[in-house]
């Protein structure tokens, strides 16, 4: 035991001189610094902070080179200061935009470069507002497609961090569109701030999504500051009626040339609105019903409901909303055109006078059957529907 306790200090002493010799390797010397810009435009391309765009390095002069990899900050500029003096292959790539060729380039001290591209889609025309009634954020925005591919999606985020992204958000709005869009189209998205800290102020960006093109990041404006202030808001109180349907299921919802899902994360009563997303040049919606009596009548009853809208100006001119008690359409209907329903995009309180509606014998007290088409859309809609009640005034 006591030899043991003499080899103690020993080793500890070996340990020391071997921890105090010497590092031989020289510290990292380079900075390599810049941002990716649009070709085009000549702006930086905004990131994701997170889950943006990247940079690989490959340092040249071994047999197995590590790649290393750095981010764009969500500006589109990047900055890694942790390299060593030689010659690297550079690509920039996963990103949002076209990647860049590979690059065989010198960094030694400070090498700025700046990577010239394109997004694949270029996000103009932001305007992000408030209002204090409602309680609502809206953005119109247009989109400008630079790769050929379908845009899959838009988003509208907010956060206090002036980086809000997909990453990093406190509250978002999406839409879905599938489909290639026309530079002249203005988008809506409307968030509501009921779960924003009233008061505070936040960052509003608009996200787009391109389709089919592998590890492609989403497309971002740049960040929007605005006050919320909630005090002012009026809460939403529906007008009340007999309700014909509550659009909490998609069960007995049928037509045509639409998609039909329920959404729980924008709905105007209950749990959730029915979304219906059609094709490029038509739409038929339709259910059936048990007779339904509305108890009114046609001098004093209005239809009401409210209605989402992508796209107001989408809807051409041969459509129409109808109810009918024949159990289907054209017979005992009384039908209005979209057009009367003067639409704006997002959502609308539509209340349909049943006086002003084209009648051809309808059973009020029978109500069976309602239908929605147009059949010459211009382009991929998203419609939402929800408490859909008569009542009188």
């Amino acid at each position: 035991m006591k030899n043991k306790l003499l080899l103690l200090p020993c080793v500890l002493l070996l340990c020391c001189l071997s921890s105090c010799e010497l590092d031989n390797y020289d510290a990292p010397d380079a900075t390599f610094y810049g941002s990716v810009i649009d070709e085009e435009t000549n702006q930086p391309i905004q990131q994701d902070l997170m889950e943006g765009s990247r940079i690989d390095f490959i340092e040249s002069g071994f047999n197995n080179p590590n790649t290393r990899q750095i981010r764009f900050h969500s500006d589109g500029t990047y900055c890694e200061n942790n390299l060593f003096s030689g010659t690297y292959e550079v690509q920039a790539l996963r990103g949002n935009f076209f990647p860049s060729e590979i690059l065989t380039m010198d960094i030694k001290g400070n090498t700025e470069y700046n990577f010239r591209t394109r997004p694949y889609i270029r996000i103009n025309d932001v305007n992000v507002a408030f209002n204090d009634i409602d309680g609502i954020v809206t953005s119109t925005f247009r989109l400008e497609q630079v790769a050929t591919n379908s845009v899959e999606a838009v988003y509208l985020y907010a956060d206090r961090n002036v980086n809000v992204s997909n990453s990093i958000f406190a509250a978002r709005a999406s839409e879905s569109v599938s489909a290639v869009v026309s530079p002249e189209r203005e988008f809506r998205l409307e968030l509501s701030t009921d779960n924003l800290d009233s008061g505070k102020d936040y960052y509003f960006r608009v996200g787009a999504l391109i389709s089919n093109i592998s590890e492609a990041k989403q497309n971002f404006s740049e960040p929007i500051r605005l006050h919320i202030d909630n005090s002012k808001v009026v809460p939403y109180v529906p007008i009340p009626g007999k309700v014909l349907d509550a659009c909490e299921t998609t069960s007995g919802w049928g037509g045509a040339y639409v998609s039909r899902t329920l959404d729980g994360d924008d709905k105007k009563e209950g749990n959730y609105s029915l979304r219906v997303q059609g094709t490029p040049s038509q739409i038929i919606l339709q259910k059936s019903y048990d007779p339904f009596d509305t108890e009114v009548t046609l001098e004093n009853g209005y239809l009401a409901l409210e209605l989402y809208v992508s796209d107001a100006s989408a809807f051409g001119t041969n459509n129409q909303f109808e109810i009918t008690s024949s159990g289907g359409p054209d017979i005992e209907e009384l039908h209005w055109t979209i057009q009367q329903m003067n639409l704006i995009n997002g959502w609308n309180k539509v209340e349909l006078s049943l006086a002003s509606g084209d009648n051809s014998g309808v059973n009020l007290s029978a109500i069976n059957f309602l239908r929605l088409y147009n059949v010459d859309l211009r382009s991929d809609i998203v419609l939402k529907f929800d408490y859909i009640r008569f009542y009188s005034k």
